[in-house]
C-alpha cells in the first residue's frame, strides 16, 4: 500500500538530532531519503551513551536513522558540492541544520538552488534562525532549555535549574521541521510554488511552554518552585511525585477531598481549594506521609477507582514490560550494522489506511553510495574515480 509521502524524495543535510529524527518522521510516511554525510560519517554515529557507542554504533544514531539511504560526500570539494547540487536540483525537499551561512559557503543556500530547481522546498534548521543578535551562537538542546526558562522553572525550589532528562527541544523542533515540511508540500500541490521554511530550537523551546509563558507575562503574580516538588510552578497540590513503599508514583490534577476520602486521610480533607495552592507543600508532606506507607500498585488502584489520575513511575525496564507499550507496537526490532538485532521506538500515530513501516534498517556511513550515484547517471568507473579522489566515500555498496 503506497505510503502518504511516496514518490517525495528529500535531500537531506543534516546531522545530530534536530533534523535526523525530522526526516526520519518523514521517512517512516514514506519519502525517499537521501542521507548526505561527510566522509567518514555524520558526528551522531560515534555520540557515546554512558561513555560507550553500541557495537560501534552510537545508539542515538540508530534510534533516528531508518529509512534512509546513505551517500558519503566531501561538501568542501568543488566536486563534492556539485554532486550534493544535483540531488538538491531533483529534490522535492532539502533540509539542512548547519549553522547560518555554511550552506552558502558550500554554495548550497535556498536562491541557488532554487535556481535550478524552482519549486523546491528548503528546510532551514538552526539554533536560533537565520538571522538576528544571537546568530553566531551554538544552539544545542541544553543551552536552549537555559535560555528560554524551562530549566529554571523544573525542580524544587532550592534546587539549581534542573534541566529535562531528554533533548526535548530537539525533539519537538523535530516535530515541527516533520509537520511544517508537510504543510509547504501540501501548498505547493495546491499552489505549485516551493518556499523556504525556518525553524529553530529556540522559537521551538518557547512554543513548548505557551501555557506557562502566557500565565507569567500576563498575571500580576510572581511564580517559584515549590519545596516539596510540585511538578509545575504555577499548579496546586497535589500535582507531583510521590514516593511510596517500593518506588514512587506521579498524581495530577485531582481534587483532595476525593484523594483525603480514598486513602482515608481525614487530615488531607482539612485543605479547602484556596489552599491547593498556597499551602501546597504541606499538604504534599501530609499526603506523602501516607503514600510513603502503601506500595505503588495498591495505590495505583485505589486512586483510579474514584477516577484520581495517578500513574507509576517507571523506569525504562518497566516501560518494556508495559501492556499498554506492547499493545501500542512502540517498541521494535531493527537489524544493526553488525547483523544484531536492537529494540528502538516504533511508530507513535496510526492511520487506517496507510501504516507507516520500516522499509530499511540504520545505513551505514555511504551504504548506498554507488546505488544514489547511478540514481544521477553516473557509472562504475566514475564512482571509482570520485571514491579514489576523496569527492565520496567508499561505501558499501557492491
Amino acid at each position: 500500500m503506497a505510503l502518504p509521502l511516496d514518490g517525495i524524495r528529500i535531500a537531506d543535510f543534516t546531522q545530530m538530532m534536530q533534523g535526523p529524527w525530522a526526516t526520519q518522521k518523514l521517512a517512516d510516511m514514506g519519502a525517499d531519503v537521501v542521507k548526505i554525510e561527510r566522509v567518514g560519517g555524520e558526528w551522531e554515529r560515534f555520540l557515546e551513551a554512558g561513555g560507550e557507542t553500541l557495537d560501534g554504533t552510537s545508539p542515538f544514531f540508530l534510534a533516528m536513522n531508518r529509512n534512509k539511504r546513505s551517500i558519503e560526500l566531501d561538501l568542501k570539494s568543488d566536486r563534492g558540492r556539485e554532486i550534493a547540487l544535483e540531488f538538491a536540483a531533483d529534490a522535492d525537499v532539502v533540509v539542512e541544520n548547519f549553522r547560518p551561512g555554511v550552506m552558502e559557503r558550500f554554495g548550497l543556500d535556498y536562491e541557488t538552488i532554487r535556481e535550478r530547481n524552482p519549486d523546491v522546498i528548503y528546510v532551514s534548521a538552526s539554533g536560533f534562525g537565520p538571522d538576528g543578535p544571537y546568530v553566531d551562537r551554538p544552539g544545542q538542546d541544553l543551552l536552549l532549555q537555559s535560555m528560554s526558562g524551562l530549566a529554571r522553572y523544573t525542580g524544587r525550589r532550592d534546587d539549581p535549574p534542573t534541566p529535562v532528562g531528554t533533548a526535548i527541544v530537539d525533539e519537538h523542533a523535530a516535530s515541527l521541521i516533520a509537520l511544517h515540511t508537510t504543510m509547504a508540500l501540501f501548498h505547493r500541490e495546491r499552489t505549485g510554488e516551493g518556499q523556504r521554511v525556518d525553524v529553530d530550537l529556540f522559537s521551538a523551546a518557547l512554543d513548548l511552554q505557551c501555557q506557562e509563558l502566557t500565565a507569567v507575562l500576563n498575571m500580576d503574580q510572581e511564580f517559584e518552585r515549590s519545596e516539596e516538588g510540585i511538578a509545575q510552578a504555577w499548579l496546586d497540590a497535589p500535582y507531583g511525585i510521590y514516593e511510596t513503599a517500593d518506588g514512587f508514583v506521579a498524581i495530577a490534577m485531582a481534587p483532595l477531598e476525593t484523594v483525603a476520602d480514598a486513602l482515608d486521610l481525614p487530615a488531607l480533607a482539612e485543605y479547602d481549594d484556596e489552599d491547593a495552592y498556597e499551602r501546597r507543600d504541606e499538604i504534599k508532606r501530609t499526603l506523602e506521609a501516607e503514600t510513603r506507607s502503601r506500595e505503588s500498585d495498591e495505590l495505583v488502584e485505589t486512586l483510579l477507582a474514584v477516577d484520581v489520575w495517578v500513574a507509576p513511575v517507571n523506569d525504562f525496564h518497566d516501560v518494556a514490560e508495559d501492556p499498554q507499550v506492547a499493545h501500542n507496537e512502540m517498541l521494535i526490532e531493527l537489524e544493526h550494522p553488525n547483523g544484531e538485532t536492537f529494540t528502538t521506538t516504533g511508530f507513535p500515530v496510526d492511520y487506517s489506511k496507510t501504516p507507516a513501516a520500516v522499509r530499511s534498517n540504520p545505513p551505514e556511513a555511504g551504504e548506498h553510495t554507488a546505488e544514489l550515484l547511478a540514481e544521477l547517471g553516473y557509472d562504475g568507473d566514475d564512482y571509482d574515480r570520485l571514491a579514489a579522489d576523496g569527492v565520496v566515500g567508499a561505501g558499501t555498496d557492491e
